[in-house]
């Protein structure tokens, strides 16, 4: 689909959706390139910051319009934008408005013995991004801000 088509598309959403695709397009290039240039665990430390402001619990609808941006977004771009890439943008969203986020990420194997990697999205005890086969994965590893009285988790190594 071109982009014309694309924005004749959204054509009659409001403002307010068309600045949550501009702040989702501009979050999900910064994490395609991070992703491209940086070691993994540079992005993986810097989800795991604490969040520097009191944490708070945002509800539903208004965590939606994050995820409808991000998905419109990527589904629309003309790179392919996975789970992974999906995830950072999300997180970065919510930790913008002070909610904690958590990114899960799994592997599973394929009856020909493919190994397969997935993350996923958590935030408010719901799976909001990536969750329709996560299931299906072994967690690996969940990575979400630290808190930031937790002295230990602040000398955690920086690669």
């Amino acid at each position: 689909m071109s982009w014309a088509a694309t924005i004749d598309r959204y054509r009659n959403r409001s403002f307010r959706e068309w600045l949550l695709l501009a702040e989702a397009g501009l979050m999900l290039v910064i994490a395609r390139g991070a992703l491209k240039l940086l070691p993994t665990m540079r992005i993986v430390n810097w989800v795991r910051r604490p969040i520097p402001n009191e944490i708070v619990s945002l509800p539903s609808q208004e965590i939606k319009p994050l995820c409808w941006a991000v998905a419109a977004f990527s589904q629309n771009a003309p790179i392919r934008l996975v789970c992974f890439p999906q995830a950072i943008p999300l997180h970065a969203m919510l930790r913008r408005r002070h909610a904690a986020s958590e990114i899960l990420y799994g592997v599973a194997r394929t009856q020909e013995g493919k190994l397969l990697a997935h993350a996923w999205l958590r935030c408010a005890d719901r799976i909001w991004l990536g969750g329709e086969v996560s299931s299906e994965f072994t967690v690996l590893d969940t990575w979400k801000p630290t808190d930031p009285s937790d002295a230990q988790a602040m000398r955690r190594p920086t690669v």
